[in-house]
């Protein structure tokens, strides 16, 4: 999903395409998705708010879905009317520690169950000790990582039953919206990229 305005921001430039650590946050949950080899296919989400994500993704071969950019809800429930009757992975553009080993973790925890939307949720504690401002609260104890899986195929009209499951990684809690989540988000890929390197020369 990579329609929305980026107001919180204040950027000069489409979130989408904000980079973190180089690379643009859109571009870096393609390659979690692409890397995890659970998909047939890659689907953009964009609309008329994001032209320039529209064409560096064009650029680079993405299928993508047009919506009015009208609310997130609305975009969303047109991309599932399209993608019927299939099961869809939806995750937003502004989660850039995504990577392809918690996108099959994800894919392996709905595997077996049947509510028409599993949706990934993190305790709130969690995000807020990360110094992340939840973007959307359950309740008082969680929020809402922004990725869910559909099966389209369940999704009708009205409102849709939706399963929680509860997975407090980092890689899934930092939704960047302001720019202090941008300067944690690549604080905290500089720190991954220092333990990768340090257990890969055990």
């Amino acid at each position: 999903m990579c329609g929305g305005k980026a107001t919180r921001m204040k950027a000069d430039i489409e979130k989408p395409l904000i980079k973190v650590n180089g690379i643009p946050m859109v571009e870096r949950v393609i390659l979690a998705l692409e890397g995890s080899h659970k998909f047939e296919r890659i689907i953009a989400v964009v609309s008329p708010t994001t032209p320039k994500t529209r064409e560096f993704l064009a650029a680079k071969g993405i299928e993508m879905i047009e919506t009015a950019g009208e609310g997130y809800s609305q975009d969303l429930s047109r991309m599932l009317l399209a993608l019927k009757p299939h099961k869809v992975f939806v995750a937003p553009a502004d989660v850039p520690l995504l990577d392809s080993k918690t996108v099959s973790d994800i894919v392996a925890l709905a595997a077996n169950r049947t509510a028409p939307a599993i949706s990934i949720i993190i305790d709130r504690e969690f995000v807020e000790k990360l110094g992340v401002k939840p973007s959307i609260v359950l309740g008082e104890q969680y929020c809402h990582s922004g990725i869910t899986i559909f099966d389209a195929a369940k999704v009708g009209s009205g409102s849709i039953e939706e399963q929680h499951v509860v997975m407090n990684e980092v890689k899934v809690a930092v939704n960047v919206n302001t720019k202090e989540e941008l300067g944690l988000a690549e604080k905290l890929l500089v720190q991954r990229a220092h333990d990768f390197a340090q257990n890969d020369g055990i």
